[in-house]
């Protein structure tokens, strides 16, 4: 087993730090086409090993929490034996494709497709390649389920055609993400009068979500939130910046629902279960998330007094 962690964290090292290099050259592409200075000594010297070490600890705690904590373990989930290292080679991928992402976003604030593309790819060949990835089923009925004498209604289509199943539940992933990404954008940059979220943000849901399904992906958008605090907290303190972009939030929510994809799904499959309560509750999301842009736009309109 130790030989196993050893070779695991090697070949992490090895593939993150590759990918490093090749985001430097990335961010200069993209500096260039904006018209910005090349980034600083410092930083080019300094972030490549940051990007290494945070994707390789990053990768070697989900594996840890994967396969010892058993943190993805769900009642109706149970992938073969053999396809549990399938699973965390593929979320670790999707850790790495977040970690460029949130490097790049942080120094040019925009998602550029060379990353969010290449993800989306991953999560839908991966997914059809080993057909046994999912952290949840395209759809499990839980309302059907009786304490103690049955489990919820899983469809025998998904078992007997497991290449069908994971083609429509990584595609489902990924319109889901994206298309609802993309309506809150378009709402949000309506009520505010400006762009409230780029581009690269809808495609970045649509990566996570063809690698973790739609049900995780929407516990994502609603995680983001907290996490963008915490995130704009600490780029305060840290970094002196009054700006942070939003996909570093969506993707560190997309972690934070990796980790404790057990737990969330344990207090959230009756909700996912039920068609009209999914859409009450999306719909009450998005009406309050426009009452509060127009709070603040109208906040904004308030003239000032001059001193």
């Amino acid at each position: 087993m130790n030989v196993e962690w050893i070779a695991g964290g090697v070949a992490a090292t090895f593939v993150s730090a590759i990918a490093a290099w090749w985001l430097e050259r990335l961010v200069d592409s993209e500096r260039a086409l904006l018209g910005l200075t090349t980034t600083t000594p410092s930083v080019r010297r300094l972030r490549p090993f940051v990007v290494t070490a945070g994707s390789v600890a990053l990768m070697l705690g989900l594996a840890y929490a994967e396969v010892v904590g058993q943190c993805l373990a769900t009642p109706e989930v149970q992938p073969e034996p053999h396809h549990i290292l399938y699973r965390v080679v593929f979320h670790c991928g999707l850790i790495l494709f977040l970690v460029l992402g949130t490097a790049i976003d942080f120094d040019c604030y925009l998602l550029p497709d060379q990353i969010t593309i290449p993800g989306m790819i991953w999560g839908v060949g991966g997914a059809v390649l080993i057909a046994d990835l999912q952290i949840a089923h395209l759809w499990v009925d839980w309302g059907m389920a009786i304490p103690q004498l049955t489990g919820p209604y899983i469809p025998a289509w998904y078992d007997q055609h497991r290449v069908w199943h994971a083609l429509a539940w990584s595609t489902a992933g990924l319109l889901t993400g994206g298309v609802f990404t993309a309506i809150v954008r378009s709402v949000s940059s309506r009520i505010l009068g400006q762009e409230a979220m780029g581009f690269g943000d809808v495609t970045l849901m649509a990566m996570i979500g063809s690698v973790i399904g739609w049900q995780a992906v929407l516990a994502t958008f609603a995680i983001a939130p907290l996490t963008g605090v915490l995130i704009a907290l600490a780029g305060y303190v840290i970094l002196g910046k009054t700006y942070i972009p939003y996909g570093p939030c969506l993707a560190a929510a997309a972690i934070l629902v990796l980790f404790g994809w057990s737990r969330i799904w344990e207090q959230t499959r009756m909700f996912f279960s039920d068609p009209v309560a999914i859409a009450i509750i999306l719909g009450s999301a998005l009406a309050a998330l426009v009452i509060l842009l127009g709070a603040i736009r109208l906040y904004r309109a308030i003239p000032t007094r001059s001193a």
